[in-house]
């Protein structure tokens, strides 16, 4: 994932690099969720960090090159400036761009590339429940396939949900934003343009959309399963008193005599009389 702005970060978990002291200041941030954003860095330049971070040492679930999520915003220096730095349509306006206006930019656009690739990995998520849901309705029955892909659908629902929290801070305020007033209405200008609660809101919708479904799919699984171990027990009951019968009867040496074992041929020995 990888976000840019034109004139040129990192609040919260990630790193922030500036590049030799220059005009424009440039900067790439790097996020643990797998966010890349640059600053005044030209394409080809960001390219080859781009595979730098992307190398197995560094990453074992990169995305393949050409199928990066990108996003681009401007942000626009203005040294005399009065009030707040805030945002507008398609760009930022800050006094500087130093570290603290980097990290705030940066968080969002972080968020914002990371909630669109979250959200095509949960509607193949939907699909994917979508189709046991279909060969459930035509069978009745759950296959073992379909059990195991059940399965993975509930940890892999559970753990985009807790990703998003966790990693992402969605729900979580902008320490730089908080700590320095001057910076929070470009934070807030800015999770309001791209959205980023109101997309949150529909990916955690879908989410918990399947995850109560598969609460019905797993329940229905544990009730077939209680009752094939009913049924063993009435099985089992009912032999055993079967054989109660036999034995007050006493028909029970008799019965036993005319099995395949009765008479030693598989290695028994009759108890003492």
């Amino acid at each position: 994932l990888n976000a840019g702005t034109d004139v040129a970060g990192v609040d919260g978990p990630g790193s922030l690099v500036p590049a030799p002291a220059a005009w424009p200041p440039r900067y790439v941030a790097v996020y643990r969720f797998g966010s890349v954003v640059f600053f005044n860095v030209p394409d080809k330049e960001a390219s080859s960090l781009l595979a730098s971070i992307k190398s197995p040492a560094l990453s074992k679930d990169a995305v393949s090159a050409g199928f990066e999520r990108s996003e681009h915003f401007g942000v626009l220096v203005r040294p005399r400036m009065e009030g707040d730095a805030r945002a507008n349509g398609d760009y930022a306006t800050v006094p500087d761009l130093d570290h603290n206006a980097a990290a705030v930019i940066a968080t969002v656009m972080a968020q914002t590339v990371a909630i669109d690739s979250y959200g095509d990995t949960v509607d193949e998520l939907l699909a994917n429940f979508a189709g046991v849901n279909s060969s459930v309705r035509r069978t009745g029955n759950f296959t073992d396939m379909e059990k195991e892909a059940l399965f993975r659908v509930v940890a892999r629902n559970n753990g985009l949900f807790l990703d998003m929290v966790g990693k992402l801070g969605i729900k979580d305020r902008s320490d730089t934003a908080w700590n320095l007033s001057r910076y929070e209405r470009v934070w807030d200008d800015m999770r309001e343009e791209f959205e980023i609660d109101g997309r949150f809101g529909q990916i955690e919708f879908k989410l918990n959309l399947i995850q109560e479904n598969a609460k019905f799919f797993l329940e229905m699984l544990h009730h077939q399963k209680t009752n094939s171990l009913e049924w063993i027990i009435i099985v089992l009951i009912g032999f055993e008193c079967a054989l109660m019968c036999l034995d007050m009867s006493g028909m029970g040496e008799a019965a036993f005599a005319a099995l395949p074992f009765g008479n030693g041929s598989l290695g028994l020995v009759p108890p003492p009389k």
